[in-house]
């Protein structure tokens, strides 16, 4: 095994960069000289600041955990605050932890770390993430594995970013809204209103969302007519939920795939159903893959 700061991928046309060192991310997808994905701010590797970068993990949970701790097995667990401005602990150990390589291809990567639940998420696991470029997709795999000897929850996915035009049109299916940041918290899902269906497609650049959505079926679209160009995501298997980051004033926003709710350590173990959590036995697996796909419109 060994550690890089930045592992470079190509295959024909399209080209991508990891950094293993800045929590796992990418750095950059291209086609040709165009960016796909909002590239790492310059310096972002050097920072280990996996929040500049084009993509980063979630894992072992994705958002917030509120309060800094949760309920589970009757057991009060802690988890500490990890994040300069957000009061609450967010987004799991791998955007902030260094990656080993385990294997690397000319168009493919494979990373992993451990963590063993001393200090952060109370529960030992490992990671593993993987990026495949094939021909025009990016396809990302990650599989998380409890180490510990008791069951552990957990959930997982990505936090992409995408440039931001006036024209950028965001295509998905959801039910309901499980959180949205600049609003009470919610100790339930709403259906989702009419102003954020997203069915037909909104235009991002009028919304200021950090929401998280549920009843997502794993299929988003991203449409860029000034560019003509989209981009097509497909998260497999157990992505139930979507995030919708959209910054006032940033020139970019995030669509995130994710397998649990805003804060569903706490909201299960009050008994709301569908949270999306998992439960893996001690050396039980969880292995989860999403896919981009960029196409002229």
């Amino acid at each position: 095994m060994t550690n890089t700061d930045i592992v470079s991928l190509s295959s024909g046309d399209f080209s991508a960069a990891v950094s293993p060192v800045a929590g796992g991310s990418l750095l950059y997808w291209r086609q040709g000289k165009e960016d796909l994905t909002r590239p790492a701010l310059e310096g972002a590797v050097s920072r280990k600041a996996a929040d500049e970068t084009s993509m980063f993990p979630l894992v072992p949970y994705s958002n917030r955990i509120r309060g800094g701790y949760f309920i589970y097995w009757g057991i009060k667990r802690n988890v500490p605050k990890n994040h300069p401005v957000v009061p609450d602990p967010l987004h799991g150990e791998g955007w902030q932890r260094q990656w080993n390589v385990e294997q690397s291809n000319p168009d493919s990567v494979t990373l992993s770390f451990e963590h063993n639940g001393k200090n952060g998420f109370p529960f030992a696991y490992e990671a593993e993430q993987s990026f495949v470029l094939k021909g025009n997709q990016l396809i990302v795999s990650m599989t998380l594995t409890n180490k510990g000897g008791i069951p552990m929850p957990c959930g997982l996915g990505w936090h992409p970013f995408f440039p931001k035009d006036d024209d950028t049109l965001v295509c998905f299916k959801s039910k309901n809204v499980w959180a949205h940041e600049s609003a009470p918290p919610r100790e339930r899902p709403m259906k989702t209103p009419p102003e954020w269906q997203f069915d037909k497609g909104l235009k991002i650049s009028e919304l200021e969302l950090d929401t998280c959505f549920g009843g997502f079926d794993g299929k988003a679209e991203l449409i860029w007519p000034s560019r003509n160009r989209k981009i097509n995501i497909t998260a497999y298997s157990d992505f139930g939920h979507i995030v919708i980051w959209s910054p006032a004033g940033q020139n970019f926003f995030c669509v995130e795939p994710v397998t649990n709710a805003t804060d569903a350590f706490n909201l299960a173990s009050r008994g709301v159903a569908g949270t999306g959590i998992k439960t893996l036995d001690p050396e039980e697996s969880l292995t989860e893959t999403m896919t981009l796909a960029v196409s002229e419109i």
